[in-house]
């Protein structure tokens, strides 16, 4: 019996060991063939990466930091004040720019009083010359009568032009006024009192900027700032994260790109949440790719490549997630496959999916 048990044995081992390697053999096959056939029916990647939007805060004017009101990781709403810039030059350019306005107004009042004195004046001038036009005529009258001298008439024709010329020169110093003078009586303002105001304007948009606050609502990430350090202008200091505003970039192979249609369903599987698989659909398909080898204005650079496989484009899709999990970040990785009408492959496909998720728990 010992040596009849022991072949036994022998036979079950044998029958065991050839079905193991018939199921790996099986599987493996059977996970190649999903591999190779997926672009073409159900494309999937390991190449996805989460996004929200990103605001990137920079101060409008340059300055040293004096409070910093928020910290990192505080949820601010738009408008909330951020940080600080030292106001104090600022409220020295808005004493000078007000200055310079008021400098302007008087320089108008005193136009003003011109403007009525060169009024006055060329009333004065009209009169004289209205009367020495008079006085022109009659003596004008006595000369053709051969009651005065020549010299008389010349003089009183010499007088009668200078008036004239004293009217002329009256309008001229009164158009001289107007000119500087606020031409729409319905702002009051002339070239220079914009200038100013437009100084003053500027010089309080520089005060305001002193304190930066939110352009959107967010989470403050990655903040560095601290009291006493010089901001530039323009150059960025800190970064709002946008919850609200987020979404999946997935880049597939290129030869799935008919698959890959705006509106088609997508399963996720997120590395930071293994076990779980959240649905979602392709929002957008982007229509270029970089082409390192053809930059602008510059000859075309080739490559050589001596490989006998060439390595496959990708295609770079946007997707929106009908569940985003609040503890994701921005930067996420992820696996997707897109959702097929072929029966067979779409259980396939999400009998895969799940098990990347449950992977998660090892790797």
């Amino acid at each position: 019996m010992g040596p009849l048990n022991c072949c036994i044995g022998n036979k079950m081992k044998d029958h065991l060991y050839r079905y193991a390697i018939y199921t790996v053999l099986l599987l493996a096959s059977g996970f190649s063939l999903f591999l190779i056939s997926s672009d073409n029916i159900a494309p999937f990647t390991t190449q996805a990466t989460f996004h929200r939007g990103i605001v990137n805060i920079a101060p409008e004017v340059s300055g040293v930091i004096t409070e910093v009101s928020a910290h990192n990781g505080q949820i601010v709403n738009a408008g909330d004040t951020l940080f600080s810039i030292d106001k104090h030059q600022y409220k020295i350019r808005v004493s000078e720019a007000k200055a310079a306005l008021d400098q302007v107004l008087e320089a108008n009042a005193a136009l003003s009083q011109e403007l009525l004195t060169a009024q006055q004046t060329l009333n004065q001038c009209q009169l004289s010359a209205k009367s020495r036009h008079l006085k022109q005529q009659r003596i004008a009258s006595l000369y053709h009568k051969h009651l005065i001298s020549q010299q008389h008439y010349d003089d009183a024709n010499i007088a009668a032009e200078e008036a004239s010329s004293a009217v002329a020169s009256a309008r001229a110093n009164i158009a001289r006024i107007t000119a500087k003078l606020p031409h729409d009586s319905s702002d009051h303002t002339n070239a220079a009192m914009a200038i100013a105001m437009g100084r003053l304007n500027n010089a309080l948009l520089d005060l305001q900027h002193t304190d930066i606050t939110a352009t959107s609502n967010g989470v403050v990430s990655n903040l560095q700032l601290q009291a006493g350090s010089y901001a530039r202008a323009g150059e960025r200091s800190l970064f709002l994260v946008n919850n609200k505003h987020c979404w999946l970039a997935a880049d597939f192979n290129e030869k799935g790109i008919n698959q890959l249609t705006v509106g088609k369903r997508v399963h996720v599987a997120f590395d930071a949440l293994p076990g779980d698989v959240i649905e979602g659909s392709i929002k957008s398909i982007d229509r270029a790719v970089n082409d390192p080898s053809s930059p602008n204005n510059q000859l075309a650079f080739v490559t050589n490549d001596n490989r006998w496989i060439r390595e496959q484009q990708k295609v770079r899709v946007r997707i929106e997630l009908d569940n985003v999990p609040s503890n994701l970040i921005s930067g996420a990785r992820a696996s997707v496959i897109v959702n097929t009408n072929n029966p067979l492959m779409s259980i396939v496909s999400d009998s895969w999916i799940q098990l990347v998720s449950t992977l998660r728990y090892v790797y």
